[in-house]
């Protein structure tokens, strides 16, 4: 057995509970012996109460369900691992549903299968160990209404798609006095920025000016200088040369505090995003689009306060960002736009139709007047646009065939491929604009996430910031640069054994991110390894035990040197050197799409002509030109909540 597989092999699942309900585990009664089955009406059970378990998305999911002789009468999530916001609807309404209805025939939630079925799964084996006859509940039909009458209905603006570009859009629109109603094919709000960690690249001086400046940081910026063909850069040039100003500027004054500026962004964009795909063909982001979203994300994080969002007085390094530039959240990551974005929307006078997917769009002589959409229920939807449509849903991550079908960038991707994308993401509005003559770019292009877990599909586990980690193949052998970009990570991943590496953290770099109650919580359920010395660390997960604890010693070297000779990693800021030692799991699988719709700086829809189509709008995912070939880390927010503001202001044009 080869050495990853092994310690995959002894995974378990889980991760540090986020309750939805603030519910915490508990241990279940045991049913008296006396209890016997009881027939009734076809339903039987011991009565009593049972704990079932089955995996959910991202672990499992514990129920405890309570019975009496012939029905069921409770059901209560006490242990899971799923995704704040993703969870709280099936949770809220599956148990409902079994009660009332006396069965197990309960549809999953959409946009939320994976936690949908965990918990069906779970409530089944504890009835099960109830003496329930399964395949009685699953026949007993649960009636259902059917589709009510076709809706027609007006607003200045649609919305389509009900994640961050859309809740932005909906809300930078209805700030102006406009009627919106944005529909959401799912039964809630999040779309992929709900599964983000929620950081917002900026640039932001203030913040920065606070932040000491790593030795290697300053040979990156010595290193702009050292661009002598500035042409290669294209439209590009200016923003270089401009850069190069204020790095000369920056190197002649004091320099212990780090150096960030819009024109930094955009050049590190513009580099971080140009790749060729499989065919030599060279993709390059637009540099008036990445202008935009580099010069608009920090009035955007301004602006998203005013929904009640409240941002540390810090930054971090996003994975694959490149710099330190990083905005985060005082509450839980992505779910925070919506925890506070929604209220906030329907504060404005926002319409919010959940479940309810668009299907195509309404053209009258050239210019896009409306959406066809149908709820979950069939009911069909007709919705007349005053002033213009906004599509927002997204990109087409959430489906591995649509992925693979596209691919032209990754030379070979595995049968096994999974993807942490949300399952309503499957290119719902890029087709519809594409219907309709719209031009679509860098479809060839999908990102993959390096640090997700081999066992669950979400990204779980001990993640530092990659300044602060050290990252070794199965073998215990660095491969690759820590800081790179992501799709320079994967590729590095991809090559080794299995695909899976592991970051090696120890206290100090672990607790920079995480609470002890957190380490404990994925020590215990086996997601992360935990020893005092390296070389048992290795043991634990079948690795040479001197060869991984040479390669953190020589990365250590490197801390102290500010160099690192093998992967020309440019910021290293702290060494792997005090027990307690981590070790955590990581395999690639698809993370977002570049490509999408083609839209110019107000987020208009161009065609395949060159023109603007009329009324038609677009922002977030389901546009391609911004990341090119390549997103860097903590883009992909910005992107959305820029041009879902830019979009919902220019609508109303």
């Amino acid at each position: 057995m080869k050495t990853s597989t092994k310690a995959v092999s002894l995974l378990l699942s889980g991760l540090l509970v986020l309750s939805c309900f603030g519910c915490g585990a508990k241990e279940s009664p045991t049913p008296s012996p006396e209890a016997s089955p009881v027939q009734n009406a076809g339903l039987s059970y011991m009565a009593g109460t049972y704990e079932g378990k089955a995996a959910g998305r991202n672990g499992d999911i514990t129920v405890s369900v309570t019975v009496s002789d012939s029905a069921i009468e409770s059901i209560e999530i006490t242990d899971h691992m799923e995704t704040e916001g993703i969870c709280a609807t099936p949770f809220a309404q599956i148990p409902e549903a079994i009660i009332e209805n006396q069965s197990l025939a309960i549809d999953s939630v959409s946009g939320a299968t994976l936690s949908s079925e965990g918990l069906l799964t779970a409530v089944e084996q504890a009835l099960t160990a109830a003496g329930a006859d399964i395949a009685a509940l699953k026949a007993k039909v649960v009636s259902s209404a059917g589709p009510g009458e076709a809706m027609d209905l007006t607003a200045d603006v649609i919305v389509i798609g009900g994640g961050g570009a859309g809740i932005s859009a909906a809300i930078s629109a209805a700030e102006e006095g406009a009627s919106v109603i944005l529909l959401e094919k799912g039964e809630f709000l999040g779309g992929n920025t709900l599964l983000s960690g929620g950081q917002v690249n900026a640039a932001d001086p203030e913040l920065q000016g606070k932040i000491e400046t790593a030795p290697g940081q300053l040979e990156t910026l010595k290193g702009f200088l050292e661009e002598e063909d500035e042409s290669t850069y294209g439209d590009f040039a200016p923003a270089l040369t401009a850069l190069k100003q204020e790095i000369t500027e920056y190197l002649a004054g004091d320099t212990t505090y780090m150096f960030d500026s819009v024109e930094l962004h955009i050049i590190q964009c513009y580099q971080g995003g140009s790749r060729q795909d499989l065919d030599g063909k060279w993709y390059r982001g637009d540099y008036d689009l990445i202008r935009t979203l580099c010069e608009n994300s920090l009035d955007t994080i301004r602006w998203t306060a005013g929904w009640g969002i409240e941002w540390k007085d810090e930054l971090a390094t996003v994975y694959g960002g490149l710099w330190k530039r990083g905005h985060q959240n005082t509450g839980s990551k992505g779910s925070a736009f919506f925890t506070c974005g929604q209220p906030y929307a329907e504060s404005l006078g926002v319409e919010i139709m959940l479940a309810t997917a668009g299907k195509s769009l309404i053209v009258e002589n050239g210019a896009v007047v409306g959406v066809n959409a149908e709820k979950n229920d069939g009911t069909p939807v007709t919705l007349h646009a005053e002033k213009g449509v906004i599509v927002a849903t997204g990109g087409y991550g959430g489906s591995v065939e649509l992925v693979k079908e596209y691919n032209n960038f990754w030379p070979e991707l595995p049968d096994d491929l999974t993807t942490d994308c949300a399952a309503t993401i499957t290119g719902d509005g890029i087709f519809m604009c594409r219907d309709i003559g719209a031009n679509l770019v860098g479809m060839e292009f999908v990102q993959l996430m390096a640090l997700s877990h081999p066992v669950h599909l979400d990204s779980t586990g001990l993640q530092s910031a990659p300044e602060n980690t050290l990252y070794v193949n199965p073998e215990g052998v660095r491969f690759v640069n820590e800081y790179a970009a992501r799709d320079v990570i994967a590729a590095a991943a991809w090559a080794q054994t299995d695909g899976i590496f592991y970051g090696i953290d120890d206290i100090n770099s672990a607790a920079v991110r995480y609470t002890q109650e957190q380490l404990d919580g994925w020590v215990e359920r086996g997601d992360v390894w935990r020893a005092d010395t390296l070389e048992e660390l290795a043991t634990q997960i079948g690795m040479d035990g001197a060869v991984l604890a040479d390669t953190v010693a020589t990365y250590n070297s490197y801390v102290d040197a500010g160099v690192d000779p093998d992967f020309r990693k440019d910021v290293m800021a702290l060494k792997i050197e005090t027990g307690p030692f981590y070790a955590t799991p990581h395999k690639p699988n698809v993370h977002h799409t570049m490509g999408g719709v083609q839209i110019d700086t107000e987020a208009r829809v161009i065609d395949t002509d060159g023109n603007v189509i009329p009324g038609l709008f677009a922002a977030g995912e389901v546009t391609g030109g911004i990341h090119a070939g390549n997103r860097l880390g903590g883009n992909a927010v910005a992107d959305a909540l820029t041009f879902g503001r830019i979009a919902g202001l220019n609508v109303l044009k």
